[in-house]
């Protein structure tokens, strides 16, 4: 248990060094070595806990949440997450981020999306919280061996003589070091979401203000908004199976405008008035878990829409330079 304990300090020391240069790469390798300190952990306290019940004092009792147990000792990060969370050892908030900043980890690492914007600040956040979340844990069991070497990044902080259940507090201590000395500002977080959100915003508006002004039509910003889902869904399997038995047939234009004008739409209006009273609302939040979360939430809810306007937008601009061309007689 205290070589466990030790390679921890190690990586969760690494993981500061990393994020303490403040930019997007270093901050991509901070937020995966927090993210994997902090799930080797989780697993350890489902083992303590699968331990717990099978001495000869508890092997007799039935638990409710056995299957719950189970699944927090497999491969998924999520049942490790709500375990704990059902056992209070994690707060509604705590556990809530840990699962936002664990999908960022996934997408950086298997997707290749960068979040190259909001990566250093949120590998701090994500580093601040498991240092609290890590130096909660007291381990049920300790061993010892006189051969066992620990990492030298960790005797720096536990000392060459880190023998003895007293390992636990220093433990403990080592984690709260790291976490204050990381200087995590809920500000930082909140401004770097803020402002990231501003530019997804205007670029959008600046998208819907083509689509509007700059296509081979005319038309006001809610109407390139149902046009442009309308363009989308009426060459998918789900725009013809909506038309089928309702569509009496005709041009492919026709067509188009009969989605628009009868496919229930969530988006029906220009949402920019509404995303800008988002950010507003974000760039007020002052708990970085609510901030986080108003920001995930908006990112995913508008993902479609945003997919929609972008590929309009592209249209109208190939549109442009068609026009262009022809001018000049190319």
């Amino acid at each position: 248990m205290l070589v466990f304990l030790a390679h921890a300090i190690e990586q969760l020391d690494l993981a500061a060094e990393h994020i303490s240069k403040g930019d997007p790469n270093n901050a991509r390798f901070g937020l995966m070595l927090t993210d994997n300190v902090l799930e080797l952990v989780l697993h350890q306290m489902a083992k303590d806990e699968q331990r717990e019940r099978t001495n000869f004092l508890n092997r007799e009792k039935t638990y409710a949440d056995e299957s719950d147990l189970r699944a927090a000792l497999g491969r998924h990060f999520d049942a490790k997450v709500s375990f704990f969370r059902s056992h209070n050892k994690l707060s509604a908030e705590e556990a809530e981020s840990i699962t936002i900043c664990h999908s960022y980890r996934n997408e950086v690492y298997h997707i290749g999306l960068h979040h190259q914007d909001i990566l250093p600040a949120l590998a701090r956040f994500y580093f601040y919280l498991a240092c609290g979340v890590l130096g909660r844990y007291k381990a049920n069991t300790m061993s010892y061996s006189p051969s066992m070497v620990l990492p030298e990044r960790a005797l720096k902080y536990l000392g060459s003589k880190a023998i003895g259940f007293h390992v636990f507090d220093e433990y403990q201590s080592v984690c709260l070091t790291l976490q204050e000395g990381i200087s995590f500002e809920s500000c930082n977080l909140v401004s770097s979401l803020a402002d990231h959100m501003t530019e997804i915003i205007e670029q959008q508006d600046i998208g819907v203000g083509m689509i509007a002004t700059a296509g081979p039509r005319q038309m006001t910003r809610d109407e390139a908004i149902v046009e442009s889902q309308a363009w989308r869904l009426a060459f998918k399997e789900e725009g013809k199976k909506f038309a089928t038995g309702k569509w009496s047939g005709g041009s492919v234009l026709d067509f188009v405008n009969w989605i628009g004008a009868n496919y229930p739409f969530k988006n029906r209006r220009d949402p920019i008035p509404s995303w800008q009273k988002r950010e507003q609302s974000l760039r007020l939040e002052k708990n970085p878990h609510k901030a986080l979360k108003k920001y995930k939430d908006f990112m995913t809810q508008t993902e479609n829409i945003r997919d929609v306007i972008e590929e309009s937008h592209l249209q109208v601009e190939m549109y442009i330079d068609e026009q262009i061309d022809r001018m000049r007689g190319k």
